[in-house]
């Protein structure tokens, strides 16, 4: 059996990150917050998968950046594949619920799942200096 494979957009705009929250009565992980990302599909690359998922569950079109950290989910064994990510040129950064834009503060109200911690880490670090005028992560 094949390990599966998970690619995860987390997207930045204006100093926020893209976050939504599962159902309560979803299957895995309810109620706990995400970025966007899904399984990748037979023949398609990580990267593509995020910038795909992304599109179908926000609405958001974006340009993936570099790869951010691999975790895995210990309950599965999945592989789970961060990508950084930016708004592509021409779309309207209005994501669809449940995702929206949270920042910095926010970030500690929310509930992810483990695997998400080295990005939650990253991420803090990355908007705290992002606010006080340190450089940009270099999405493409």
């Amino acid at each position: 059996m094949r390990q599966q494979t998970i690619a995860v957009a987390v997207v930045l705009h204006e100093q926020q990150v893209l976050v939504g929250q599962r159902s309560d009565t979803a299957s895995v992980a309810a109620g706990l917050h995400e970025f966007p990302g899904g399984k990748v599909e037979p023949g398609e690359r990580p990267a593509d998968a995020a910038r795909r998922e992304c599109l179908e569950e926000s609405g958001l079109a974006i340009n993936i950046g570099p790869l951010l950290t691999t975790a895995t989910v210990s309950e599965t064994g999945a592989s789970i594949q961060f990508f950084t990510g930016t708004i592509a040129a021409g779309s309207p950064p209005c994501p669809r619920p449940p995702f929206a834009w949270r920042g910095a503060a926010e970030l500690d109200a929310c509930r992810f799942p483990p695997a998400n911690k080295d990005v939650l880490r990253w991420l803090r670090e990355h908007l705290r200096d992002h606010a006080n005028g340190g450089a940009d992560y270099g999405g493409s």
